[in-house]
């Protein structure tokens, strides 16, 4: 590697951040990360490779300093209509920040080039859930769908599971376990992990996949109409026009499926190391998982206000 080499060398200020972003890369795809996630990292990365550039084609490591990263994300405020979502900010300072403290290592640096930086803070805002009634809805909104034996073992699984979108159009046919009532899914940061389901999925996965008649294991478990596996924007757009079928007035998505998922399971008495394993969380971030106990809370503050003991005297 030219950074490497070059590590003790008077040069090393000089080095291109772009040759350092492509070497970045490549150390991201070694390690196991996403197609998507590696694009994403570089595109933020480039993004401040350009402005530190002042112009000319990249920076170099010296302009990987807190103070241009500062002026960076002005200038990314200032040139936008409309401000930036705090979560994106946040985001660009951690792809920043986890790129300084890989140099730190490959470099052998004294120290992180971007240890006065901060992340800024996110708002801890809760997505928005179905609740039991529209989730019932949504099931029978399913029946005015053309296709609707394939979408209502999608619909099922989501609700079931908790699963992402990726990991959801990512299932082959091996992946599921009909008589054990499992699944096996592939995460994030190429993570495997099991993932139970329960006995109205498990009957509508296998009514989908008589419909296929031969299938073996490899085989897409969700399919277009053409026989390719199903895409993510499929699925987004099918949820959305069950959802508008269904009736169903709160944003359907998903992502939001997710999340319905996981209240209910807290709600009929789950707990939350059991469903942090479920959705795939790592237990670093045990954090994100307690989100979805406010939600219960607030559920037990409504049904408190319906049956207080003392507001019924």
């Amino acid at each position: 590697m030219r950074a490497v080499a070059q590590a003790l060398a008077p040069g090393l200020l000089e080095l291109s951040l772009r040759d350092l972003i492509d070497e970045y890369a490549v150390a991201l795809e070694v390690a196991g990360r996403s197609r998507r996630t590696i694009d994403w990292y570089r595109a933020y990365l480039e993004e401040f490779a350009a402005f530190a550039g002042r112009g000319n084609q990249t920076g170099t490591l010296e302009d990987l300093t807190p103070a241009i990263a500062r002026r960076w994300l002005l200038a990314l405020q200032s040139s936008r209509p409309r401000p930036l979502a705090p979560n994106s900010m946040a985001g660009r300072v951690r792809t920043l920040r986890a790129f300084g403290g890989w140099l730190q290592r490959e470099l052998q640096l004294d120290g992180h080039p971007l240890a006065g930086l901060p992340i800024p803070k996110v708002p801890d805002v809760l997505v928005p859930s179905l609740t039991a009634p529209e989730l019932r809805a949504l099931l029978e909104g399913v029946n005015s769908t053309r296709d609707s034996i394939r979408d209502r073992a999608i619909l099922l699984v989501l609700i079931d599971t908790g699963l992402r979108l990726g990991e959801l159009v990512r299932l082959s046919v091996g992946d599921v376990d009909l008589i054990e009532g499992r699944c096996r899914v592939m995460g994030k940061g190429a993570k495997e992990r099991v993932v139970p389901i329960g006995g109205r999925t498990r009957r509508a996965l296998r009514a989908w996949i008589v419909t296929r008649r031969r299938t073996v294991d490899p085989d897409p478990l969700f399919i277009s109409r053409r026989g390719g596996r199903l895409t993510p924007r499929a699925v987004q757009q099918l949820v959305h026009r069950v959802a508008v079928a269904a009736g169903v007035s709160t944003r359907c998505s998903p992502h939001i499926l997710r999340h319905s998922f996981a209240r209910a399971f807290l709600a009929n008495g789950g707990d939350v190391f059991s469903l942090q394993r479920i959705l795939g969380h790592s237990p670093s971030s045990l954090q994100v998982t307690r989100r979805y106990v406010q939600l219960l809370d607030d559920d037990l503050r409504a049904v408190h206000r319906r049956v207080s003991p003392v507001d019924r005297l």
